[in-house]
């Protein structure tokens, strides 16, 4: 079971102050899996952490986003006015989920001005995020490819490690002189960094 208090929110807060903002949260929901926790036409306007349990974000049957215990989903339309939400959130396992709804959200910001710097840090790297897929969809054909294989193969770390551009093209049936010209373009365009056999990919 994921410790709420190490969530991103409570970064630079004294234990006393996570405690209190801890203890006040006690909207858990509790799902089976396959279920739909959210979807264009059924949710709230609430930050969800995962506490137990595995999810995943699909649109078009495509899975944009996996989530694990102590990730979060929600916060880039917590406080927005659409009237839809842009995926569908479903378990991939039973899951346990903590809901902050928006106002109660509004009311740690206020008591407590360091969360709302922490959730805008959040918020900010999310958008880098969405930068990112922006610039993979100006890439075409083998880029998008080669891309899409090394985000589904990355560690926790964001690192695919290749024994070399054959066995890489081999994998990827990519043609070898293709594989270079993708890898250039996600290179350039800043999507990965490539390090001999060690490739990060942002």
């Amino acid at each position: 079971m994921y410790n709420i208090e190490n969530l991103f929110l409570f970064d630079g807060l004294s234990e006393k102050e996570k405690n209190e903002i801890a203890a006040s949260l006690n909207n858990r929901i509790c799902y089976k899996k396959g279920e739909s926790v959210y979807n264009a036409d059924c949710f709230e306007n609430a930050l969800g952490i995962i506490l137990e349990g595995k999810a995943e974000a699909v649109s078009d049957s495509v899975t944009e986003r996996s989530f694990g215990e102590g990730d979060v989903f929600g916060a880039a339309s917590m406080f927005g006015a659409g009237e839809k939400y842009i995926s569908k959130i479903v378990t991939k396992t039973s899951c346990t989920i903590l809901f902050i709804s928006q106002d109660r959200l509004g009311e740690i910001f206020k008591k407590y001005p360091a969360v709302s710097l922490n959730y805008i840090t959040f918020l900010s790297g999310r958008i880098r995020f969405l930068n990112q897929k922006i610039k993979l969809y100006t890439c075409k054909g083998a880029a998008q490819k080669l891309y899409l294989f090394l985000r589904s193969n990355a560690d926790e770390n964001n690192i695919v490690k290749i024994s070399d551009m054959k066995s890489l093209a081999r994998m990827t049936s990519i043609g070898r002189t293709s594989l270079y010209r993708a890898m250039d373009e996600l290179t350039e365009n800043g999507l990965v960094e490539r390090n001999n056999q060690i490739i990060r990919v942002k």
